[in-house]
């Protein structure tokens, strides 16, 4: 393919997962339908099937590209803090990506990746540039500073897992169970995260 053919092809890709991704948008994940995707695009689906083989194709795309700009928001957090400080602005990344898009981040957390990709899932995550790449590389750091407390049995591995479902059930809860309730969230997700490092910090 050459390079101004397969510029074109990247950006008509790109048209297709913006406009799918609008759909999740305005319509959730239930509105997303190669139909309405033609529609939206002003792409036939025969045209549509040029650049992906199905839906489902279309929806692991849409996550992947969720999963980098989810990635991205974290790495807003500025590295040069202390640990504790660090952790917490990573924390409040996560959720600040969760809340200004909350049904890309749904249908990222409520998708599986296709077992045809082949995708080995326990890899992926543990790549530097992942949101738990990322955290898992701030609890190292704070281990290897002497800051985080190991524990038999909750070491590295353990504190990243709980420091994930930690804050990924905050947003998690603010997208579903408790939109709209009358509380000072900011404050509390801020308090929560702190005490939740603090805890990393003691040894038994």
């Amino acid at each position: 393919m050459t390079q101004p053919r397969a510029r074109r092809f990247l950006r008509t890709k790109q048209t297709i997962l913006d406009a799918a991704l609008e759909i999740v948008r305005t319509e959730g994940p239930a509105g997303l339908s190669m139909r309405a995707l033609a529609e939206r695009s002003d792409y036939s689906a025969a045209g549509i099937y040029e650049y992906f083989s199905n839906k489902d194709e279309i929806i692991q795309a849409v996550c992947e590209q969720g999963h980098e700009r989810l990635a991205s928001h974290m790495r807003q957090a500025d590295p040069g803090l202390p640990i504790l400080g660090y952790l917490l602005g990573i924390g409040l990344g996560y959720i600040r990506f969760a809340l200004e898009n909350p049904d890309h981040f749904l249908l990222m957390f409520t998708t599986a990746p296709p077992a045809a990709t082949g995708i080995d899932m326990s890899a992926e995550l543990l790549k530097d540039d992942t949101s738990f790449g990322i955290l898992l590389g701030a609890i190292r750091r704070g281990i290897e500073e002497g800051v985080f407390k190991t524990q038999p049995g909750f070491g590295l591995m353990e504190m990243a897992y709980a420091a994930w479902v930690t804050v990924h059930g905050m947003a998690m809860l603010r997208l579903t169970s408790l939109r709209g309730y009358p509380m000072d969230f900011e404050a509390a997700d801020q308090a929560g995260l702190v005490n939740f490092a603090r805890g990393l910090t003691q040894a038994n």
